[in-house]
């Protein structure tokens, strides 16, 4: 399937289970599935993934606190893979319109960035083991969007 179908898909999965608690138990594990790091996931697709489970850890913190480290490995998107995402969905993504990045990956890690540093700030997540490290190899990225 497309990888816009894929993202628009995750976006109202991720809805519907803001409404139902059962719902949002059942799709959290496949929500995960597109955060792991050996996924060959699109980033429109991570980066949707990554919104929603965020959303979900402030509506059902209890149900998300187990994936942390999946949206932790957000941080570190696309680190050692090969550019082989199109650039359309690269510019679907971007929040600067007047350049492409380099990685295509860096909104996801930009996103993951502000949506954890958020979730720390409101409490609805803590400092723990590896997501402390992965943070701060974050903030000294190369590419200045996610640094």
């Amino acid at each position: 399937t497309p990888s816009a179908v894929r993202a628009h898909g995750y976006t109202a999965l991720g809805k519907l289970s803001l409404r139902d608690e059962s719902l949002a138990k059942e799709s959290l594990n496949i929500l995960a599935r597109e955060l792991h790091h050996d996924s060959n996931a699109d980033p429109a697709v991570m980066s949707n993934a990554l919104m929603i489970m965020g959303d979900l850890c402030v509506r059902y913190t209890n149900l998300v606190d187990k994936y942390l480290p999946y949206l932790a490995g957000c941080l570190q998107a696309g680190d050692g893979k090969p550019d082989r995402v199109s650039g359309a969905s690269v510019s679907r993504l971007s929040l600067t319109f007047c350049r492409q990045a380099a990685n295509p990956y860096s909104i996801v890690k930009k996103n993951a960035v502000l949506l954890l540093a958020s979730l720390l700030l409101q409490d609805y997540i803590k400092w723990r083991g590896l997501f402390i490290h992965r943070f701060l190899a974050a903030v000294a990225d190369p590419d200045d969007e996610v640094s």
